[in-house]
């Protein structure tokens, strides 16, 4: 690669046909606020040395921008030279913005018409049509490119949801406001910005793009996962295809999973392309190592165009599934939507890695709708078990990667959904003189977690369907949401301490907690509950309409810590009910 400094007006050729192409698959323009301020301020502190100088071009400070790394497009259509940008284009972006500003702000002086030209020979090719008039372009993303090229042409911009349209309002506003205050030329900041700012402009000739950007420490946004990801797949598909795959397979996978909407700490699309890691290798990546792995998977397995190409596609495939897993209402089947709902009630993103082979199954035909749906019934058997006896799911997020590899031997010799019974119920699952133990014992609530809450409330409301399945009415309606009531409360009264006993401080600490101290009730009746008497809130749990709470109806006078155990086993016997043994 050789490497040079240039100044802004020599990278945008003043008078001279060029065009930096972005790749499809490069990321959106993602500077905001904290990088334009940042970039005015240099743009002014210069300007003022500038002028201490006494506007002397040869006097003109210095100001280095950071790396503008490209490489040569050889395409024999292009008809003019064309460069791709391997890392630079936010600064790139950023910048035609600024001299958008400059030249909007010349037109409304007649004096500064000769000013305006020089800058649109800055930022278009006046002779080229479509997309090679203009010398840089963003993506298509969040309407960047129409954005773009409608501030250029100095049109109405449509759409304002660009991040583009914000940067060159913010722009043109603190610009407008320094010109006015300190009275400034602005063909004197024109020339600062063109001739005293300068980047390293590096063309990686025949280095492999992808690898120079592993290495940079781009000024401003950091780099995502994501982002090199992105960036690796466009420079290593052939130019000549890549247009045709992100519009048939790349945008379909972003429509599909927004990285703004999170999975854990990452971005639903980055989360996925980690799931989709897993289960091609059967090993779980760290977050900050999905880059690194993708490109060794793909030059291990997919090391020629054709197959890279056919890869995206088969990604665009998981990439539905995924969908689906994060937000089962976009699953068509009844049965396997209506157990994808459950499930989803729980951790399940760390069995992903799993169900994406077994979705791939189900969408190819290779497994029922009936068989996919026991197998889910089957995973929220094990989460339900799990989350009773207190385990997290650290000890089995690197199992399941390997568990579809496991189903598929035994599948030789065995029916699918013995298969996975016996795969599932192998290891991390509990038995259930477990679930009895754990179920008097564990705590299992936590106010301060979402998750948590919500895990609980699944568990007490599958008991509660589980009774009312018992009787004649079709189906439980509530007509206000529910909420979870520590019977004995989380904080004691004189009343209470006295009905505890002498070890009140213990029991309190040991089953406050537990699953036999915990109730449904309607919204806003736990604050009538509170702290009141035992007596008092058994009345208001009776009224509520909840069977469960008929339970209440037992000659139970006194709540210590042997009315909490016999209530932890009477809802056992319902759990075991609902989600029993897997083994047979």
């Amino acid at each position: 690669m050789k490497s040079d400094i240039r100044t802004i007006s020599d990278v945008f050729q003043n008078g001279g046909n060029t065009h930096f192409i972005l790749p499809h698959f490069q990321r959106e323009y993602v500077w905001d606020q904290e990088q334009w301020k940042e970039l005015l301020r240099d743009l002014f502190f210069i300007y003022k040395d500038y002028a201490s100088f006494g506007y002397d071009d040869e006097k003109i400070p210095i100001h280095f921008l950071g790396m503008l790394v490209m490489s040569y497009d050889s395409m024999k259509s292009r008809t003019i030279p064309a460069y791709k940008i391997v890392d630079g284009q936010q600064r790139m972006i950023t910048v035609s913005l600024l001299l958008c500003v400059l030249r909007d702000l010349t037109k409304k002086r007649k004096k500064d018409i000769d000013l305006s030209r020089k800058i649109d020979a800055l930022l278009v090719n006046p002779l080229e049509k479509n997309n090679a008039h203009f010398k840089v372009l963003p993506n298509t993303r969040y309407n960047d490119l129409n954005t773009y090229t409608s501030i250029i042409n100095g049109n109405t911009v449509v759409s304002k949801s660009s991040r583009i349209y914000k940067a060159y309002k913010y722009l043109h506003k603190e610009v407008s406001r320094y010109i006015s205050k300190e009275n400034v030329p602005i063909e004197h900041l024109y020339t600062v910005l063109v001739r005293g700012f300068q980047v390293a402009l590096v063309d990686l000739e025949d280095e492999s793009p992808y690898k120079i950007y592993e290495s940079l420490d781009g000024k401003g946004k950091v780099f995502s996962q994501l982002d090199a990801v992105r960036n690796y797949i466009a420079m290593m598909l052939p130019a000549d295809v890549q247009e045709e795959v992100f519009e048939r397979d790349w945008i379909k996978i972003e429509e599909a999973l927004n990285e703004r909407n999170k999975v854990g700490k990452s971005g639903e699309l980055s989360a996925f392309l980690r799931h989709y890691l897993a289960m091609c290798r059967c090993t779980l990546y760290p977050e900050d190592r999905v880059y690194a792995r993708f490109r060794d998977y793909i030059e291990q397995e997919h090391p020629d165009a054709i197959k890279f190409t056919q890869e995206i596609g088969r990604l665009r495939r998981f990439a539905e599934y995924y969908r689906s897993l994060l937000d089962p209402q976009h699953e068509p089947d009844t049965l396997v939507r209506q157990a994808l709902l459950w499930l989803s009630q729980f951790e399940a993103t760390v069995t992903y890695p799993f169900l994406l082979k077994a979705y791939d199954a189900f969408h190819l035909g290779e497994i029922g709708s009936q068989d996919f749906s026991q197998l889910l019934a089957m995973l929220e058997n094990l989460m339900v078990r799990r989350y009773l006896c207190g385990e997290s799911v650290g000890n089995i997020n690197k199992w399941f990667p390997l568990a579809w590899s496991e189903i598929e031997k035994i599948r030789i010799s065995s029916s699918f959904v013995d298969a996975c019974r016996q795969v599932l119920s192998s290891r991390y699952y509990p038995l259930d003189y477990q679930i009895r133990e754990a179920v008097q014992k564990t705590t299992i609530y936590n106010g301060k977690s979402v998750l948590y809450r919500a895990k609980l409330t699944f568990v007490l409301m599958s008991i509660e369907k589980h009774l009312w399945s018992n009787t004649d009415v079709a189906s439980l309606e509530l007509k206000s949401p529910t909420t979870i009531e520590h019977i004995m409360p989380q904080t004691l009264t004189d009343l209470w301490k006295i009905d505890l006993g002498s070890s009140w401080d213990q029991v309190h600490k040991t089953f406050l907690h537990t699953l036999g101290n915990l109730a449904l009730v309607s919204q806003g009746k736990n604050i009538q509950l509170s702290n009141a008497g035992f007596v008092v809130k058994r009345e208001i749990l009776l009224k509520q309409g909840f069977r469960m709470n008929t339970y209440f109806t037992n000659n139970i006078v006194r709540w210590d810590e042997n009315a909490i155990r016999m209530r932890s086993e009477w809802l056992t016997q319902y759990i075991l009910q609902i989600w029993p043994s897997l083994h047979t």
